[in-house]
C-alpha cells in the first residue's frame, strides 16, 4: 500500500507545477498534499489494503475504520473511489467534488479533475481504462467501454463507446477530434516498472 501511495504522491508533485507560478517550494512540495483529491486517493488505497487483511478480527476492525473514514471523505471532499476498482499507481485527482470512480481496471498515471464520473450504467459493465489517461472536468465514461493508453477525454465529454489509444476525444457522445493526445499531465507518467507494484 505504502509504495503505491508514494507513487501517487510523487506523480502529484511532479505534475502539479505545470505553470511558472507553481514552481515555488510551497506550491510544489506542500500544496499538493493539502488538496482534497490527494485525501480521496489515500482513502481509496487504504480501503484496498484493508480488504486484503487476512486476520479476521483485525480485518473487521479495520473495515469499520475504513467505512467511517470513507464516509467522512465523501461528505467532506465529494470524492468516492470504489475500493473494488483495480487502479494502478500514479493516480492523481485535482480539485475536488463530484468525483466517482468504479472501474474494472485503470492503468497507471491517470489524472482526474472535478466532476468526473467513471462507472457503470444499469448493469452495462465497468469501464476498463488504459495507462496515462487524462479526464477533463465534468467528463463521463459510462458502461463497459475500453479506453486505450495515452488518451485525453476533454471536459464535459460523454464516452459510451470504446476509445483507441493515443488520441483526444470530445463531445456528447465523444468522438475522436485528434490523433495527438496533448496535455501537460500526460508527460508526468510514472515509469512502466512501477505499474507492476499492484495492489492485491
Amino acid at each position: 500500500m505504502f509504495e503505491i501511495i508514494r507513487a501517487d504522491l510523487d506523480r502529484k508533485v511532479r505534475g502539479y507545477g505545470v505553470r511558472p507560478q507553481d514552481k515555488t517550494f510551497f506550491r510544489k512540495r506542500i500544496t499538493p498534499f493539502l488538496e482534497f483529491g490527494t485525501i480521496g486517493v489515500v482513502v481509496y488505497r487504504f480501503g484496498r489494503w484493508v480488504y486484503s487483511i487476512k486476520i479476521p478480527v483485525i480485518r473487521q476492525i479495520m473495515i469499520f475504520v475504513y467505512l467511517v473514514v470513507n464516509t467522512l471523505c465523501m461528505a467532506i471532499t465529494g470524492i468516492h473511489i470504489q475500493r473494488e476498482s483495480d487502479i494502478g499507481p500514479g493516480l492523481v485527482i485535482h480539485n475536488f467534488c463530484n468525483v466517482m470512480v468504479l472501474v474494472k481496471r485503470m492503468g497507471h498515471s491517470c489524472t482526474l479533475n472535478q466532476g468526473v464520473t467513471v462507472g457503470s450504467v444499469r448493469g452495462t459493465g465497468w469501464p476498463t481504462i488504459g495507462n496515462n489517461v487524462y479526464f477533463g472536468t465534468g467528463c463521463k465514461v459510462m458502461g463497459g467501454v475500453t479506453v486505450g493508453d495515452n488518451v485525453v477525454v476533454s471536459a464535459n465529454s460523454l464516452v459510451v463507446a470504446d476509445v483507441p489509444g493515443n488520441c483526444t476525444v470530445m463531445g456528447v457522445p465523444a468522438r475522436i477530434i485528434s490523433r495527438d493526445a496533448a496535455s501537460p499531465y500526460l508527460k508526468t507518467a510514472i515509469t512502466p516498472q512501477r505499474d507492476e507494484a499492484r495492489q492485491s
